[in-house]
C-alpha cells in the first residue's frame, strides 16, 4: 500500500495505520521533497516506481491535507491503477445513518445522522460533522472545527481549525475559512473568509 504524500500529515496518518495494525508492505510516495523515510518506512520518489509497486497491491491512501493535492494524487494513482482507500480513525461517533465511504476520518470525530461527505475529502482530529450536513469532494474539514445541522460545504473547500459553521449556512466551492473564525451567513465560491462573525477577505 502508498500513502500519497510524505509530510506531517502523512505521519499522523501512520499514527493511524499502526494503530488498526496495516503497515504491512507500506510505502510513502513524495516527488517533491529529499526525504527518503517517514518513522523507517520507504519514500518512493518516481511515478514509474510507484506504477511497479501498484501492480503487486493497488491500493493507496491520500496523505495530504491540501484539498488540490489530494484530488491530484487521486486522480495520477487511479490513473496508474491504484484503488483509493479510505481511512478511519479511532474513538469516532459515527452515526448509522451517513454516507462517507470515501472520505477519511480521522481520531476522535463525531459524524452524525443524515450526513452526506464526499469522495477524498478529510475530516481532521476532533471535528465534529452534525446531523443533515453536507460536504463535497476533496474539502479539508481541519482539526476541531464544527459544521452544526444542516449547513453545506462546497468541493475543494478548507475549514480551517476550530471554525465553526452556523446551521443551514450555505458555503461554495473552493473556499477557505480561517482558524477560528464563525461562520453566520451563506458564502459564494472562491473567496475566504475570516473572523467572529466571519467576513469574506
Amino acid at each position: 500500500m502508498i500513502v500519497a504524500g510524505a509530510g506531517g500529515h502523512a505521519i499522523e496518518l501512520l499514527d493511524i495505520l499502526i494503530s488498526n495494525a496495516n503497515t504491512d508492505d507500506l510505502f510513502f510516495f513524495d516527488n517533491q521533497t529529499d526525504r527518503t523515510q517517514v518513522m523507517g518506512f520507504t519514500v518512493i520518489k518516481d511515478w514509474k516506481e510507484a506504477q511497479e509497486f501498484l501492480k503487486n497491491d493497488p491500493r493507496f491512501i491520500l496523505g495530504t491535507g491540501n484539498p488540490l493535492i489530494r484530488k491530484m494524487f487521486y486522480d495520477q494513482f487511479s490513473q496508474l491503477g491504484g484503488e483509493h482507500i479510505a481511512v478511519k480513525g479511532k474513538g469516532i461517533a459515527y452515526s448509522n445513518f451517513t454516507t462517507s465511504n470515501e472520505a477519511d476520518i480521522f481520531n476522535l470525530c463525531f459524524i452524525g445522522a443524515n450526513t452526506q461527505i464526499g469522495k477524498g475529502t478529510l475530516i481532521n482530529t476532533g471535528a465534529q460533522v452534525h446531523h443533515d450536513v453536507q460536504i463535497g469532494a476533496f474539502s479539508d474539514i481541519n482539526p476541531g472545527a464544527i459544521l452544526l445541522g444542516a449547513c453545506q460545504i462546497g468541493g475543494f473547500c478548507s475549514v480551517g481549525a476550530n471554525a465553526t459553521i452556523l446551521p443551514k449556512v450555505r458555503i461554495g466551492n473552493n473556499v477557505i475559512v480561517g482558524a477560528g473564525s464563525v461562520v453566520t451567513q451563506d458564502v459564494p465560491d472562491g473567496v475566504t473568509v475570516v473572523g467572529v462573525p466571519g467576513k469574506i477577505l
